[in-house]
Formats: structure tokens, sequence, C-alpha cells
């Protein structure tokens, strides 16, 4: 698998301020948490915008288990806003793709992010 399909993106229907708020909307609107954000102009002079999500009980549920919690270094979801020449594009990790190289109930779990995270990027897309 190449580097291409780990990668979700697309470009936004909206401005950059306009994508961000929006996707913030749809994750309090599904029921997770905005747990971090990063405004990487700010810090680093470049328009990106890093935004951290989670569902407490998917990552109870992917941690629970000692075996399982290497799954904490993708923790949380992030969705990245990058302000490009030709528009306004969104980013984030392909975790339907990831799914299909972890074992058993941790799939599961990715499954079900993929879904949200699909939900959230139909959301500006």
């Amino acid at each position: 698998m190449d580097m291409g399909q780990m990668i979700n993106a697309g470009k936004s229907k909206y401005s950059y301020e306009e994508t961000i708020e929006k996707i913030k909307a749809k994750v309090e609107e599904i029921g997770w948490s905005v747990v971090a954000e990063h405004d990487m102009e700010k810090k680093v002079g470049v328009r990106v915008y890093i935004i951290e999500l989670c569902n407490k009980e998917f990552a109870k549920k992917a941690l629970e288990k000692p075996e399982n919690r290497w799954i904490s270094a993708f923790m949380p979801c992030r969705l990245a806003v990058a302000d490009n020449p030709d528009g306004v594009y969104v980013y984030g990790m392909n975790m339907g793709a990831f799914a299909g190289m972890v074992p058993g109930e941790l799939a599961e779990i990715l499954k079900k992010v993929s879904e949200v995270d699909e939900a959230i990027l139909s959301s500006v897309l």
C-alpha cells in the first residue's frame, strides 16, 4: 500500500475559516469531542490548522487491553485543514485502510472510526 492510500484528502467547498468551523460543529453534532487544536500558521507560518478529535467510548475500548495500547501512537484522530494555492483541502488518515492492517477488535473499532471520519469529511467536501 502506498502512502496516498493511507490519507483521505479532498477539496473543501468552503473557505479556510468556514471549513474549520464546520468540521468542529460536525464533530460536536456526532457526539465526539475536539480535544486539541493547532494553528500552524501561528506556530510555523504555514496556513494549516490541525484538529484532534476523540470519542471516549471508542478510545477506552481500544486501550483497555494492554496488548492493544500501541494504537495510542495514532490517537487522537486528526484532521488537517490546509489553505493551498488552488483551494482549501482537508486531510486525514484513512482509518478504513488502516483497519485492514490491525488485528480483531481494533480493526472493528477503526472501521467505525472510518465511518465517522467519512461523515465529518462529507460535511465540507
